[in-house]
């Protein structure tokens, strides 16, 4: 047996550095490593002015990589020339491995004597199946001598096979072409039946679902607003506070309204006087009986003025019209708010009636019955889910209060203590019954039919 290794002090024979160069050709991870390694390694066996590599695309020479540089101009003079010279060589490459200018067109041979000298040598990369991948140019200012020919051949055969694997693991499609190969006659057949479990699996029925934000509501709750416009002086009742039917919730500032009764009695009490003053002149002058009529018809008019205001001064005292819980945000956030007529300012809800209230956005929406039950898991108990049947599902769409398009869902729930008002979670909503496929490929299938127009 050839013993390819050598003494420490002594330098390796040719064939040991055949075999040093086929190794660091087998451990380039990638194809252009692999050039820059037979552009550049080959120097330690064979000394050249440049190595210049060559690959075959699709019956196409292209430059890959050039010595002593990283990246090469294809589209350059000398990349284009190059290409173009490597191409009508190729054929030549199985009789000979020495070309001269007179082995080209006559078109290239101009730039022969400018770009490479009298003589280069040529040599192919071959694969596995005999087929050319591409090929190697030495330039170098003596020829090699003819024994060089079988190490450059075996170096050159190893770059060949080693260039064909890296393509085979760098192809998208190649594991595919593995798999449905004819001659793989036990892989075809897991191969189909994996697509057989897998259509199958597709066509398995499932309940349609959508996950939506769910809050605990009363299904039964009055909005309180205010009857007048003026400023909120004092909130009476707290949030979350049960009140009994009679009881004050909140007051209004009453300054502008006392002041205007104040004026408008004062009014009265002139309005009065005149009209006094106006009976004596009729005594006196028939002329002036009729005066004293409209100084009468004054006297009603700020008489129902101040029955007007009088009722506003009542109004500025907003009582509670049923038992039930105030729901509102903060007190602060309404002492001192100037509020016009009808604006709500808080619900009164019975909590014995509770229920939920979702909102599924338009993207996800599914066909939601009424009557149907939903699942609800809330943040501040997940162990525990309830079950609610839906009593209304909105037609149309409107903002959420997460500022998205959505439907209202609304669904009753059974009678529990301790379930309170405003609870936040999420509501697991069914549909009907369709296959996996479906379930999985309906939301990409929408946004594609989007993005088609069609």
């Amino acid at each position: 047996m050839m013993d390819n290794t050598a003494s420490p002090g002594q330098r390796p024979s040719p064939w040991q550095l055949v075999d040093q160069l086929a190794v660091k050709a087998r451990s380039a991870d990638s194809e252009q490593a692999l050039l820059f390694v037979v552009a550049n390694e080959t120097f330690a066996l064979l000394p050249y002015r440049s190595a210049l590599v060559f690959t075959l695309h699709q019956g196409e020479i292209q430059l890959g990589c050039a010595s002593g540089l990283t990246t090469v101009d294809r589209r350059g003079a000398f990349g284009s020339w190059a290409e173009q010279v490597v191409q009508a060589l190729l054929p030549a490459l199985s009789d000979k491995h020495r070309f001269s200018p007179d082995d080209v067109p006559a078109a290239l041979r101009a730039a022969w004597q400018e770009y490479w000298p009298d003589t280069v040598q040529m040599h192919a990369l071959v694969g596995g199946g005999g087929e050319v991948l591409g090929a190697v140019v030495y330039i170098s200012d003596q020829p090699w001598p003819e024994v060089t020919v079988p190490m450059l051949n075996a170096l050159h055969q190893v770059h060949g096979l080693c260039l064909q694997y890296l393509r085979v693991q760098r192809g998208a499609f190649d594991v595919l072409k593995q798999l449905v190969d004819g001659r793989n006659l036990k892989t075809r057949k897991y191969l189909l039946r994996t697509l057989l479990a897998l259509v199958l699996l597709l066509c398995l029925p499932i309940r349609q679902f959508v996950i939506a934000p769910a809050e605990i509501i009363s299904l039964d709750a009055v909005a309180v607003t205010s009857p007048l416009e003026g400023i909120v002086a004092e909130m009476v009742a707290k949030p979350n506070q049960p009140v009994k039917k009679g009881d004050v919730l909140f007051r209004l500032d009453d300054t502008a309204i006392r002041n205007r009764l104040e004026s408008a009695r004062q009014g009265l009490e002139v309005s009065r006087a005149e009209y006094l003053a106006g009976a004596h002149r009729a005594f006196v002058s028939t002329e002036k009986t009729a005066e004293a009529g409209v100084l009468k018809g004054r006297i009603n008019e700020r008489r129902a003025e101040v029955v007007s205001l009088q009722d506003q001064m009542q109004m500025l005292v907003i009582r509670a019209s049923r038992d039930g819980i105030a729901v509102y945000g903060q007190e602060n956030d309404w002492i001192g708010k100037p509020v016009s007529a009808g604006q709500r300012i808080m619900e009164l809800a019975d909590s014995q009636k509770m229920g939920v209230n979702a909102w599924v956005p338009v993207a996800d929406a599914i066909n939601m019955r009424s009557g149907e039950p939903i699942h609800v898991l809330l943040y501040a108990d997940p162990l525990n889910p309830m079950t609610a049947h839906i009593e209304l599902a909105s037609y149309q769409a409107t903002k959420s209060p997460d500022g998205v398009a959505a439907y209202r869902v609304r669904a009753t729930l059974p009678a529990q203590e301790d379930l309170r008002l405003g609870l936040r979670g999420s509501a697991k909503i069914n549909g009907d019954w369709v296959v996996l496929g479906y379930f999985l490929f309906r939301r990409p299938l929408a946004a594609m039919r989007q993005w088609l127009g069609v």
